[in-house]
């Protein structure tokens, strides 16, 4: 309690963060071996572990940016599979069968998965376990296992396999910086309005992907794209310094694992300052956009898709991530 006693706060969150009863974990270090770090909270509330090594530093990081963003998809319809690296989604994929949503989210970036944290709003059964075990991973995060996933998955003994027991109810945000902290709400909800600007009506199926981009867009680093077809992410790019430098990456990688960007959709963590990123777009074959809006050139970018046919949404909600 001693840090919310420094805020003079009696903030419920702050008490969830530094309750006195709960015991401060000490990591074998932090980001790197010569950093220093400690984990003040209680996740085994949140999960059973089943398997592997100790939760380190870094894991936990990425498992709270995986458990975040499959908060945005509730098991009433597709089952769908993330895989996150460096707390960025690098794979997504929205099917029918955990399965299949595994092998579509993997095929959307098999090299960055390597190492990663999974996670899925589906049941782990034996045939997804077998397609799992072959590949390198850190953590693998689910609701449920079958008893047959678990005899495979647990053939490597350092394999961290967590059964996610219910969601964080954490409505705040801290970050330490410069000689003080900084806390804000966290960010929820997707688009707080869904104005159709473009030059026609997104399609049924455009929508679907724009709604579906639009949340791994705002799970992605600023400046952000994400690139959707047929609720797969094909393409990102993430952390760049300019919106258009994040557009020619996301092109570059769907590029890379040979994707079909006809009938594809993007969507865009915060306004276009330009129509560049647009036309670069359209050019490789993206016929729908989704973003905040907000900028006093706008219209630039609205006017290009009404000359040319193409779908833009405006939502109102900006998603940076610092």
């Amino acid at each position: 309690m001693a840090i919310a006693k420094y805020f003079n706060t009696t903030n419920a969150d702050v008490e969830y963060f530094f309750h006195s009863e709960t015991h401060p974990k000490i990591m074998r270090y932090g980001e790197n071996p010569h950093q220093q770090g400690v984990f003040y909270g209680d996740y085994d509330k949140l999960f059973e572990k089943l398997n592997g090594k100790e939760l380190s530093y870094n894991n936990l990081v990425d498992v709270d940016a995986a458990v975040q963003l499959i908060a945005e998809f509730p098991k009433d319809n597709d089952t769908v599979f993330a895989i996150i690296k460096h707390t960025n989604v690098c794979g997504v994929g929205g099917r029918s069968t955990t399965a299949d949503a595994w092998a579509t989210a993997l095929a959307g970036d098999p090299e960055s998965a390597f190492g990663g944290v999974l996670v899925t709003n589906g049941t782990i059964d034996e045939a997804t376990a077998n397609a799992i075990n072959e590949i390198f991973f850190e953590v693998l995060i689910a609701p449920a296992f079958d008893e047959a996933a678990l005899t495979i998955l647990k053939s490597k003994k350092n394999r961290i396999l967590l059964q996610l027991k219910e969601l964080p109810q954490v409505k705040v945000q801290f970050k330490s910086v410069l000689n003080g902290v900084l806390q804000q709400a966290v960010d929820e909800g997707s688009y707080t309005e869904w104005k159709e600007e473009g030059g026609r009506t997104a399609t049924a199926e455009e929508k679907a992907d724009l709604e579906f981009a639009n949340i791994i867009c705002k799970h992605l680093k600023s400046n952000a794209i994400a690139l959707v077809k047929n609720k797969q992410l094909v393409g990102k790019g993430a952390g760049q310094t300019s919106r258009v430098d994040a557009v020619r990456h996301s092109l570059e990688k769907a590029k890379q694992f040979g994707f079909d960007l006809n009938g594809a959709v993007l969507a865009s963590d915060a306004f276009f300052p330009f129509n560049d990123s647009v036309q670069i777009a359209h050019s490789a074959g993206i016929a729908a956009f989704i973003q905040p809006g907000g900028s006093i050139r706008d219209k630039d970018s609205i006017d290009y898709c009404k000359e040319n046919n193409l779908a833009m949404v405006l939502t109102g909600m900006r998603h940076f991530k610092h």
